[in-house]
């Protein structure tokens, strides 16, 4: 009769993250023109972007990158347009 064999080693699992963990992106909800929207949808059909989402961070980020000088000297006038 053979010895038992050595019992196998648990996996490890995967540590779950925090509970109070800042997500990476946020969720923004706004109001935007219907023709907008539609446009921005076009984009998206023609494969320009993969989503929604995506355009609207491409154009954020153009934005932001338009006026970081203004930005980093305080002298953008954040508001309601």
């Amino acid at each position: 009769m053979s010895p038992p064999a050595p019992p196998k080693p648990m996996a490890r699992r995967a540590k779950s993250p925090k509970v109070d963990a800042e997500p990476r992106t946020q969720i923004v909800s706004f109001h935007i023109p219907r023709a907008l929207l539609e446009a921005l949808d076009r984009l998206v059909e023609m494969g320009v972007f993969s989503s929604r989402s995506e355009a609207i961070r491409t154009a954020l980020f153009n934005l932001i990158r338009e006026h970081r000088a203004a930005l980093d000297r305080g002298q953008l006038a954040m508001g309601y347009r």
